[in-house]
């Protein structure tokens, strides 16, 4: 029985780019939050916007021009990471060493990259990043239906 080609990473790189931008639009159109203020709470999880909460899950920060994954950072509550393991095991199933690798330099550039793939596999309803004190925060957000009660 012969193997399944593999696809081809530059393609689906870009397919999950221009998708997670997409669902983030039309995320935003749905509840009304461009431009409007949000706040994120990593203990609990969540992000919230007016009358919206989502779920949301870390999937790395960018200090110091290096991206580290949040499964490899310890400083992130376990509320706010979880799923990303999927993302993880996705990346050794299918032998791509960027997804296992707990950083990678290339900074914000190789962060967003990981966040739209990211997005894709957990099946993001949102990306989204923040900056923070010491660089950059970047989540996938999630339709409230799916927030752990």
């Amino acid at each position: 029985m012969a193997d399944e080609p593999k696809p081809d990473w530059n393609v689906w790189l870009r397919e999950s780019a221009a998708m997670m931008t997409t669902r983030s639009r039309e995320l935003m159109e749905r509840h009304n939050l461009k431009g409007a203020k949000y706040t994120w709470d990593l203990d609990s999880g969540t992000f919230t916007s007016g009358g919206t909460k989502l779920a949301l899950c870390v999937i790395g920060t960018v200090e110091n021009g290096t991206f580290m994954w949040s499964w490899a950072n310890g400083a992130i509550p376990p509320a706010a990471k979880q799923g990303i393991e999927q993302v993880r095991d996705f990346g050794l199933i299918q032998d791509i060493p960027l997804l296992c690798e707990p950083a990678a330099s290339g900074g914000l550039g190789v962060g967003k990259l990981c966040l739209a793939v990211a997005g894709r596999i957990l099946d993001a309803a949102s990306v989204w990043m923040d900056e923070v004190e010491q660089g950059y925060i970047l989540f996938v957000l999630h339709e409230p239906a799916l927030i752990p009660q």
